[in-house]
């Protein structure tokens, strides 16, 4: 027999937990609280049991300052974000696993609002490294090259991007110094995009080079609704099989509710449903679902 716990107490056990976990982190306020919860498959069909998986937490200025992510089978927190904001823009992100605080970044922006740097700390029991110093160079707004300096100021690795019209990054070349590895892995990306008469991307192959020598090779297609919001994702492999298909269901607000995803042979894998909560005052004793 399962034990009925309300959304307030899921919400309240969760900021006790973040706060004794924050010790030096001032309490946060919370206004908004998006749920994605994890539905139990069994057989190809969804059951009406479901479990938190992710919790996306926004202050009265609509900023996400923690994101959990929880264990659907022990509930357990196995991984957090923290955001630190200056007005509108993150000036600083620490990223926890297991409960241990594993990497921070510090930002500072153009004045066009874009980032301008973004240093990068790796954290280990009783010892702080500075990875490397990010540095941005735009062109309309895209992040068209990217200088990585380490400590000592040396230029470790640099990255160049070229974006087609529509914004997308078609093409990504990583120049690295040995010893160090891009913050994402990624040392080679090609993107060949397709474009409906609406300008909408219905279809792209990527292709990815990691520093570990692995290369990847996925397709994927998609579909819209009536409201030109991406309502289906296909993805293939290499060969053009199909590996995946997950469709997309919004609201009247357009605020995405449900995600089903389907195996090959169009069995269900996965059920995931979003719950939007407002919570209108300080002690969050009343709470409106949004959705």
């Amino acid at each position: 027999m399962r034990l009925k716990v309300t959304p307030l107490v899921v919400l309240l056990l969760m900021l006790c937990l973040v706060n004794a976990e924050a010790q030096n982190r001032p309490p946060q306020n919370v206004r908004r609280v998006i749920v994605t919860s994890r539905y139990e498959i069994k057989d190809g069909k969804r059951t009406i049991n479901s479990r938190a998986i992710k919790q996306e937490i926004k202050d009265s200025l609509d900023r996400v300052h923690t994101i959990l992510f929880r264990d659907y089978e022990t509930q357990g927190v196995y991984r957090y974000i923290w955001h630190t904001y200056e007005g509108k823009q993150i000036v600083r992100t620490d990223e926890f696993a297991s409960e241990k605080l594993f990497r921070y970044s510090l930002f500072t922006y153009t004045p066009d609002s874009l980032v301008a740097t973004q240093k990068v700390y790796l954290v280990n029991p009783g010892d702080t490294v500075h990875y490397v110093t990010l540095s941005f160079k735009y062109q309309n707004r895209l992040p068209i090259q990217v200088d990585a300096h380490n400590s000592k100021g040396k230029r470790v690795y640099r990255t160049k991007s070229v974006y087609d019209n529509y914004g997308t990054e078609i093409l990504r070349q990583v120049k690295v110094s040995k010893g160090y590895i891009p913050v994402d892995s990624i040392v080679n990306l090609s993107c060949k995009p397709t474009y409906d008469t609406l300008g909408r991307k219905v279809a792209e192959t990527i292709t990815k080079t990691f520093a570990d020598g692995r290369k990847e090779a996925k397709s994927f297609k998609y579909e819209y609704n009536k409201k030109n919001l991406r309502s289906a994702v296909e993805e293939f492999d290499s060969a053009g099989k199909l590996l995946s298909r997950t469709t997309l269901e919004y609201n009247d607000k357009g605020m995405l509710k449900f995600i089903s995803v389907y195996n090959s042979e169009g069995q269900l894998i996965d059920y995931q449903a979003l719950r939007y909560e407002l919570y209108p005052s300080l002690d969050r004793r009343k709470q409106i679902i949004e959705y």
